[in-house]
């Protein structure tokens, strides 16, 4: 129970991250920084405080269900849901900002109506989130839809992956990658973990398992770019976590990134066919670009940003990085 309510706050988080030079800087009371805008650890702690009661019933009864004594409320699964807030705090930030360079205007009515359908201030209850965060969830839900139903059609995606069996086997390939248009780290793999040169959008997502769905982690890479994407950990609480770095890496090499493909035709699903919870998770990845550019720093004291798994990570082992490529990397003409 506990793992489903970590999921539920984290499902909508979606970012990539890069330091930037200018603008604010993580200090003192800062708990991120998005671009200019700065999201204070008093906005993080108050909404601990909110969802510190539902942890400590789900341990409960989790403990319950396994005919146990539960443990309580210990600091690494503080640490988990502190990340998490955390990182629906910044996906807001990015979403308000996306939404006023495409003009999206969210109706607050609308807003008003889902929070009240979820019980308003009684969900508080249930989900742990203050009124003011299941707002902007709700309004982050509703825009991502609409960001995602006007990219949809329009996206197309050129890329390399390859899966390695650990961290350093995974950051060599990348390396080379990046500085070289060939494809020779990836060529070596079994023809399972590799994918060469193959253009994909997301309404023909197809069975490989890093593009199965519209929500896959290439839809929302820069182009000419190079990625390397840390593993998904899910681990109990109190159980020992992996050793990221010797878990298998996936490198991405995004040849090429167009918001100008034809209409679609054949087996490519239109966005008119697609619901609206795929197309806002579609948007969540619609978003990441612009996370890019605008850039994300976390406090170190709640972790690190991972661009790959669009969430604020511990140990910085954990995250992942992008890439750019080099300038003189170039590549032939994708075959028809």
């Amino acid at each position: 129970m506990l793992r489903r309510i970590v999921l539920a706050l984290v499902a909508l988080t979606a970012l990539t991250a890069c330091s930037t030079a200018t603008g604010p800087q993580v200090g003192a009371g800062t708990a991120a920084v998005v671009g200019n805008a700065t999201i204070p650890t008093d906005l993080v702690e108050a909404r601990l405080r909110t969802a510190v009661p539902v942890l400590v019933d789900a341990l409960n009864q989790q403990a319950q269900q396994e005919g146990r004594q539960s443990s309580g409320l210990d600091a690494p699964t503080l640490a988990v849901q502190n990340r998490a807030l955390l990182g629906l705090a910044v996906q807001h930030r990015i979403v308000l900002e996306a939404t006023r360079r495409a003009g999206i205007v969210v109706d607050p009515a609308r807003v008003e109506a889902q929070v009240a359908a979820a019980g308003g201030a009684r969900s508080t209850a249930t989900t742990g989130l203050d009124v003011d965060a299941l707002r902007d969830l709700v309004f982050d839900q509703l825009a991502l839809a609409e960001i995602g139903r006007r990219e949809f059609d329009r996206l197309q995606v050129t890329v390399d992956v390859g899966t390695f069996g650990d961290k350093a086997a995974a950051q060599r390939a990348a390396t080379q990658l990046a500085a070289d248009p060939g494809v020779g780290p990836l060529a070596a793999l079994p023809p399972g973990m590799q994918i060469l040169d193959r253009g994909v959008r997301p309404g023909n997502a197809q069975s490989d398992a890093v593009i199965r769905t519209p929500s896959s982690p290439i839809f929302g890479l820069p182009g000419r770019t190079v990625t390397l994407i840390s593993p998904q950990q899910e681990t109990a609480p109190g159980a020992p976590t992996p050793d990221p770095t010797t878990q298998p890496w996936t490198v991405i090499r995004v040849r090429d990134r167009s918001l100008a493909a034809p209409a679609p035709t054949g087996n490519t699903v239109p966005a008119a066919l697609v619901d609206a919870r795929t197309l806002a998770q579609f948007g969540r990845r619609a978003v990441q670009p612009l996370a890019v550019e605008l850039g994300v720093q976390v406090n170190p004291r709640y972790g690190t940003w991972d661009p790959t798994q669009d969430a604020v990570v511990a140990p910085p082992a954990a995250a992942g990085t992008i890439t750019p490529l080099a300038p003189s990397v170039a590549f032939a003409p994708t075959a028809p």
